[in-house]
């Protein structure tokens, strides 16, 4: 399996066992079967992962937060801003994103919302839950 950064800053996993390059193209193979292709142009990085374990891990926290590990979109993003702004509990957060405590958390933060320190979380969000 690799993980394909893009200049965009998005990415994909490839399940890929070889890759080969061809007129600017990287190609992705996975037991003989093409499985992929980008543009050499538009790779910012190449990370072999481990399928098996990130795998089991996505699966178990996908039976409780259905969208765990997936990227945020705007809309989900605007939610959750929305709804903190307006006092929503972190379980209120995970229940309408559908997604784990520390991924609304790590979010809040990146967004620039929460604070980094995780001793010094917001009214609503108890420091249990930073």
């Amino acid at each position: 399996m690799m993980r394909v950064m893009l200049d965009d800053a998005d990415y994909c996993d490839v399940p890929a066992d070889l890759m080969t390059f061809d007129n600017g193209a990287v190609i992705f193979w996975q037991k003989g079967e093409e499985v992929g292709r980008h543009r050499q142009s538009r790779i910012r990085s190449l990370e072999p992962i481990n399928p098996k374990s990130m795998t089991r891990k996505i699966q178990k926290a996908r039976q409780t937060a259905p969208n765990a590990f997936r990227q945020w979109t705007p809309e989900d993003t605007e939610t959750l801003t929305d709804m903190y702004n307006n006092g929503a509990s972190l379980e209120d957060l995970t229940e309408a994103l559908g997604r784990q405590e520390g991924g609304i958390i790590s979010r809040l933060r990146t967004i620039g919302i929460l604070e980094e320190d995780p001793n010094t979380p917001p009214a609503h969000v108890t420091a249990r839950d930073a």
